[in-house]
């Protein structure tokens, strides 16, 4: 018997009488099960992805309708990456053309597949935060990140040391959706502009707060701005092949140094970077002068 996903935003009446109408029509031959959005768990790992729905594979089922979706369209587009990922097909095509500039789900998962070193991830809803603490402990161990989706200069980013340290929960809504990725030990990251094809800035950010644990500037990290022939080989690919995948042709690329084995963690590629306004102190708005200039041939 073939297996169907029909998903929706809530389980409405209406919605569970279109499901045991469609069972009863397709005689036995095709099964339909409906699910909210907000049950899915993904995970990813480099080019591995695994997707859940109310703890079952997606891989068991043939055929997935996003029926309704409502304001989280951007989460079903994330779905469709990891579905064409996995081969399942899905209605309706639309879903896959969103690209991945709708939330920071699907940017990861677009550059993990690419082959980009993201960290492990896996991605939840608020309410089935809890029922995964033991495996999250498991899967990344403590200290672990865990990130609202909607995190932006390093507020909604929490270090979680132990079980205790999921009482941030309790300011969350229902609807809040997080990520959850394995902590590497660091003293400094990496900034990179990328201007088209090129990186045009190098900066690394450090941290001036001993008890802080983001590198973020906003937070009170400091930049300094480095020669732009010394960034390594790797770091720049990295980098440039991170905007490409997204097709940013203005990104700030932020990647991070894990200190015990030396191995570069890509955290996420901006498409709108924040800047250092004062030239005296960066080349940020020179360098973007500068391409601009180029781009329109002046």
């Amino acid at each position: 018997m073939k297996k169907v996903l029909l998903v929706v935003t809530k389980k409405g009446q209406k919605k569970k009488h279109l499901t045991r109408r469609l069972n009863v029509l397709s005689a036995g031959k095709i099964e339909f099960k409906l699910v909210r959005l907000s049950d899915f768990t993904i995970e990813f790992n480099g080019k591995k992805v695994e997707v859940r729905v109310e703890g079952e594979s997606v891989s068991n089922f043939d055929l997935v309708y996003f029926r309704r979706v409502g304001d989280m369209m951007s989460i079903a587009g994330s779905l469709a990456i990891c579905f064409d990922a996995l081969g399942l097909e899905y209605l309706d095509a639309f879903f896959s053309h969103m690209g991945p500039a709708r939330n920071k789900l699907s940017a990861l998962l677009k550059l993990s597949l690419s082959g980009l070193p993201v960290p492990p991830t896996f991605f939840c809803f608020k309410e089935h935060v809890l029922e995964n603490v033991d495996y999250l402990s498991t899967r990344f161990g403590f200290p672990l990140i865990a990130k609202e989706l909607a995190s932006q200069r390093g507020r909604g980013v929490f270090l979680v040391k132990n079980k205790s340290d999921f009482d941030f929960l309790n300011e969350a809504t229902e609807d809040d959706q997080f990520l959850f990725q394995k902590f590497y030990p660091n003293d400094e990251e990496f900034r990179l502009l990328v201007l088209g094809d090129k990186v045009g800035v190098y900066e690394r950010k450090v941290r001036t707060d001993e008890n802080e644990f983001r590198n973020n500037v906003a937070l009170g990290a400091k930049e300094e701005f480095l020669d732009l022939n010394q960034i390594p080989g790797v770091l720049k690919q990295i980098a440039v092949k991170a905007a490409d995948v997204l097709g940013y042709q203005i990104s700030g690329v932020d990647v991070l140094v894990d200190k015990t084995t030396g191995k570069y963690w890509l955290l996420e590629a901006n498409r709108g970077p924040g800047l250092t306004y004062d030239e005296k102190v960066s080349p940020e708005m020179v360098k973007l002068a500068e391409y601009f200039a180029k781009k329109l041939g002046e």
